[in-house]
């Protein structure tokens, strides 16, 4: 409009407006990704929520329909039926986290340490699971509860837990939280997702929570460390082992 105006007077003046907008602010650029990390969690959460359903009626069914029985009968060992199970369930379980590893990089979510959860779930999710079939009869309300359960942990738990870390008056009993379901590998997965997308803005916070005069601790900044996602890795590893050793106590009268 203006360069109209001042033709008007003089054709021979011309001139070019170039706008260079302010740098988005680290803060704001910070709780986009952390709004972004919600949603990766919540969606990953529901992809493996649907792991441990899956697994967890074929062992019923098998239980259901004597299948397990007949085999026991035919001449296959206990160990060797579980085992057999277990690494096939294993193999399977990484086909869908390699498929959320490389759909993370081509979308550009790969989170700092969160490969390394994916790559711990399958071998953490199959014995827990097949500890927690012991628990039902039917494998149509094994499906519905281990899905809901399983969604219920991994995708909403960790959202709540990290709305409690960012109230002042809840922050303490937040970073608590974080740990009392950690047993559960859906759980590590997705409380890992937020954590590791939020935790350097969770400590600027934290430090204008201390100098605003609030009793709270400030989060350490290096993700692998034991009291982040490095505890969350010691923990998937030894509840693989645990719940395998479950396992084998469940049907150690068998075994005699």
């Amino acid at each position: 409009m203006y360069q109209s105006i001042l033709k008007s007077v003089n054709e021979d003046i011309q001139f070019n407006v170039v706008t260079a907008p302010f740098p988005v602010f680290y803060v704001f650029e910070s709780r986009v990704a952390s709004a972004q990390a919600l949603d990766f969690a919540s969606l990953v959460s529901i992809a493996l929520a649907l792991i441990p359903c899956v697994i967890i009626s074929f062992i019923i069914k098998e239980r259901e329909q004597q299948l397990k029985h007949m085999q026991m009968i035919s001449g296959v060992s206990l160990p060797a039926y579980w085992m057999s199970n277990m690494i096939s369930d294993v193999v399977k379980t990484y086909i869908p986290i390699f498929i959320i590893l490389i759909l993370q990089y081509v979308f550009s979510s790969a989170y700092e340490g969160v490969w390394l959860l994916l790559l711990c779930y399958p071998i953490a999710i199959v014995p827990f699971t097949y500890v927690t079939s012991f628990f039902f009869t039917s494998d149509t309300v094994a499906q519905i509860i281990t899905l809901f359960v399983h969604f219920l942990v991994g995708g909403i738990l960790p959202i709540v837990i990290f709305v409690l870390q960012n109230i002042p008056n809840t922050a303490n009993l937040g970073d608590s939280m974080r740990w009392w379901f950690t047993f559960i590998p859906t759980f590590c997965v997705g409380e890992g997702i937020i954590f590791s997308s939020t935790y350097k803005l969770l400590n600027i916070s934290r430090i204008g929570l201390q100098f605003a005069g609030y009793d709270v601790h400030t989060v350490n900044t290096d993700v692998m460390a034991l009291t982040n996602l490095g505890g969350n890795y010691v923990i998937m590893i030894a509840t693989a082992i645990v719940f395998t050793a479950l396992l084998v106590v469940i049907e150690a009268d068998i075994f005699q």
